[in-house]
């Protein structure tokens, strides 16, 4: 099953040169492994703008999830968790 939250939840992310390292969600930290892919997203500059950067990432505690960096407000995201 995958869980997909709209809107995507705020996390705490923390960094090693500029790529997710390490994420804090529901009082635990999971560490990164792995990156499988990234990307980023410039959509909808014409109107309501999403500026983002994408990492799908594999933690030490297991989870495959999609976080996202909010280049507009300069806030961490966790969108989807893949079960």
């Amino acid at each position: 099953m995958t869980y997909l939250w709209l809107p995507a939840q705020p996390i705490v992310m923390h960094l090693q040169s500029t790529k997710p390292s390490a994420f804090e969600w529901k009082r635990r930290k999971h560490r990164v492994v792995w990156i499988a892919k990234m990307w980023r997203m410039d959509w909808g500059w014409w109107r309501l703008r999403l500026w983002r950067d994408y990492y799908k990432v594999v933690t030490d505690t297991g989870l495959l999830v999609v976080v996202y960096y909010d280049l507009l407000d300069d806030k961490w995201y966790l969108q989807q968790l893949f079960d």
